[in-house]
């Protein structure tokens, strides 16, 4: 909280919050229940569309907002304090918000739809409304985070990997490394998104006619919708400062001890058989060439 990045971080966890508390779960009620259910309640399937589309969009655009802070930060040092400022950061977030709100306003203009899919079974936005709205969609909500994140990626690798200098300044300065710490955990999230995003902005596209069998359209939208329920343990493995605030409100390092101390248990129970085992074994050797011996 003492540093600008939370703001982008608040941001990406009320989308994700969303996502993973209210729209997978009614994905689930989707699969079981079927279309029947949200006619029942009207209004129900498209609200719940409409705020998963600013969502994700939210989601996906505060990570690239992260990895370009996070580029200006370590490549561009000096135009930090310029750039990042509170009001700046508040303004950036509320910009993806009003993007993500474009997208779905513009059904009222009878461009694209959000309703039921009955192939990936869950209330979305409407793949076959408008083929060039969802184009658009691909491009806005995948593509285009995709490739700026990774071009700021790429930029800071190269700046590190090739400025001795930088380098030096890097492994010398405890905000630094702070700052590449944060950075490669944003990275891991970025691989995370790209892979459970890209073949879902790949098949909404490809399948133009709807040809395409419903398995392929349930299995690849749930791993999309995946990918915002899985950022925390991203940075609860990468992120020493939030693994340590996070196990004093959940306690989650207490569930691994214990995991951790059964296997341990259970591999001292399986060493003592196997050295009882094993003695048991020399013994009745011994006592076989002892008769033998004998005789």
């Amino acid at each position: 909280m003492k540093s600008l990045e939370c703001i982008f971080i608040g941001n990406l966890a009320i989308s994700d919050l969303y996502v993973t508390m209210v729209a997978d779960p009614m994905s689930i009620v989707a699969k079981l229940e079927g279309e029947t259910f949200f006619n029942s309640i009207s209004g129900l399937c498209q609200a719940i569309a409409y705020v998963c589309t600013i969502a994700c969009v939210n989601s996906l655009g505060s990570i690239t907002l992260m990895s370009f802070n996070r580029n200006i930060f370590i490549c561009h040092h000096k135009y930090y304090d310029k750039i990042f400022k509170k009001p700046i950061c508040i303004a950036m977030c509320i910009l993806l918000y009003l993007t993500g709100l474009t997208l779905v306003l513009l059904n009222l203009a009878g461009i694209g739809d959000h309703s039921f899919d009955r192939k990936s079974l869950e209330c979305i936005w409407d793949r076959m409304a408008t083929y060039y709205y969802t184009v658009a969609f691909s491009v806005l909500l995948v593509w285009i985070p995709v490739t700026i994140t990774g071009i700021f990626y790429l930029k800071i690798y190269i700046s590190v990997r090739t400025s001795t200098k930088k380098i030096t300044e890097v492994t010398c300065s405890n905000h630094n490394r702070k700052a590449i710490k944060l950075a490669r955990t944003l990275f891991f999230i970025y691989l995370i998104f790209s892979s459970c995003w890209i073949p879902y902005a790949l098949i909404i596209v490809v399948d133009r006619y709807d040809t395409f069998p419903y398995e392929s359209h349930l299995i690849l939208t749930a791993f999309g919708h995946l990918h915002p329920s899985i950022n925390w343990l991203i940075y609860y493995f990468t992120n020493t400062k939030f693994r340590k605030a996070f196990d004093e409100l959940v306690k989650l390092n207490k569930l691994f001890d214990l995991c951790k101390a059964k296997k341990k248990v259970e591999a001292m129970e399986m060493t003592k058989t196997t050295t009882n085992s094993n003695d048991l074994l020399v013994t009745k050797t011994q006592h076989i060439l002892s008769s033998s011996t004998t005789e």
